[in-house]
């Protein structure tokens, strides 16, 4: 479960930051990706997967560590909105659609080294740091 819940948090992430790379996409704004439909949001997930599996052990970590610093960025009060935006969306869909994104991303993090999933675990902690306490209750 708590691999889940990472990889549902980098899927979010992923949505939320930007990137120099070139072998990595250029991340979608928040405030764009809030609204993304499922169809829109999985499609989205699974050429990100993609191309993070074709990225280096370096690249990746750059990934999310970018990812990191535009979270600090926003303010406590955006933080909130789009975490409440994007809980009332995983709410509204059926538990089919909610399978199937557990799935994408469990497959993308057990694709992974087990030293980088041990940095996710790590990264995930680091999240907690800027997160309210309501925040945290949702992420354990």
């Amino acid at each position: 479960m708590k691999l889940t819940l990472n990889a549902f948090l980098i899927l979010c992430i992923s949505t939320l930051v930007s990137n120099a790379f070139a072998s990595l996409p250029e991340p979608v704004d928040p405030k764009v990706s809030v609204n993304f439909s499922f169809d829109q949001r999985i499609a989205h997930t699974r050429q990100l997967y993609a191309q993070l599996k074709e990225a280096t052990s370096a690249e990746r970590l750059a990934y999310f560590e970018k990812s990191i610093d535009a979270v600090k960025k926003l303010t406590p009060e955006e933080r909130l909105v789009l975490s409440q935006k994007f809980k009332a969306q995983w709410k509204k869909l059926s538990d089919e659609q909610k399978k199937e994104i557990k799935q994408e991303a469990r497959n993308y993090v057990n694709s992974l080294p087990e030293a980088e999933r041990k940095e996710l675990r790590k990264r995930r902690e680091k999240m907690h740091e800027f997160m309210s306490p309501e925040e945290r209750k949702h992420w354990p």
